[in-house]
């Protein structure tokens, strides 16, 4: 087993997680999986890290935490353990006017001395609708979706946050489990239970990156350009991640897909 860390370095301000279980007990070895996930701006390149080219703000938009089942499929999630966050009711009142305004020319004449309108009238028709919805809602900071990974191979929980705004804080209560685990082989003889793998993913498109210096000038014509300061933070960001033994596509893809960190559930005892 690799053993990566729960806080990578270079990203240590932007997501944090911890992973835990409790020991499988009971006639069907079954265990509560715990995560705790924490997100917060970051400031990239600071003097944390010697030698870092560029400097910047990261924060993140949207996440994905991927909770995903060892290869040999022990792991069982029996998915009524699955922690399914409660819908928001709402309530929407909806109100709607509509007027009509027309124009045009009557033009007035004498026949026969009587005034008399003529018929040279050209009018015109406009139609305005004015929509307007309210809504009473209780939401929190962040909404929270689920989804299964193909081929039974996890769960995947969505966090966005509930306004326009980047994520920050807890996404959860972290003493309350996620899912429960069950060891479908529990009478193994040699070696310890498997364990799940937990990612922390995001798309391009969800790093909110602000603040952009060029430490090393002589880089990419020392960030003159904008676009220059986006490709170096692109480049040290996916330097990082692959140095963490991660897998990172080509960043410049709005949909390409960047794991910032991960970590393997350890048994609390």
């Amino acid at each position: 087993m690799v053993d990566r860390p729960n806080n990578p370095r270079a990203f240590a301000e932007v997501v944090s997680i911890d992973v835990w279980r409790t020991p499988y007990s009971g006639g069907a070895a079954e265990a509560d999986l715990h995560i705790d996930v924490v997100f917060d701006e970051g400031r990239i390149g600071g003097d944390t890290i010697a030698g870092t080219p560029v400097r910047f703000r990261l924060s993140l938009k949207r996440a994905e935490i991927h909770v995903i089942r060892d290869q040999g499929k022990f792991i069982e999630i029996p998915p009524s353990s699955v922690a399914r966050e409660a819908l928001v009711s709402s309530k929407a009142k909806t109100t709607t006017t509509q007027s009509r305004s027309f124009g045009g020319r009557l033009k007035a004449a004498f026949a026969g001395g009587q005034p008399r309108l003529d018929a040279e009238v050209s009018a015109s028709g406009a139609t305005q609708v004015t929509r307007r919805v309210e809504k009473d809602e209780e939401l929190g900071e962040m909404r929270i979706a689920h989804r299964k990974l193909p081929d039974g191979g996890g769960y995947v929980f969505t966090i966005q946050s509930s306004t326009a705004g980047t994520l920050a804080g807890s996404a959860w209560d972290p003493s309350v489990p996620r899912m429960r685990l069950r060891d479908t082989k529990p009478t193994r003889k040699r070696g310890d239970p498997p364990e799940l793998t937990v990612q922390i993913r995001c798309k391009r498109e969800d790093l909110h990156i602000e603040d952009i210096v060029i430490v090393d000038a002589t880089i990419l014509n020392g960030g003159l350009l904008s676009r220059n300061k986006q490709i170096a933070v692109e480049q040290y960001i996916k330097k990082e991640i692959l140095s963490m033994g991660l897998p990172c596509g080509d960043l410049s893809d709005v949909f390409a897909t960047v794991i910032l960190a991960d970590a393997v559930s350890v048994e609390e005892h």
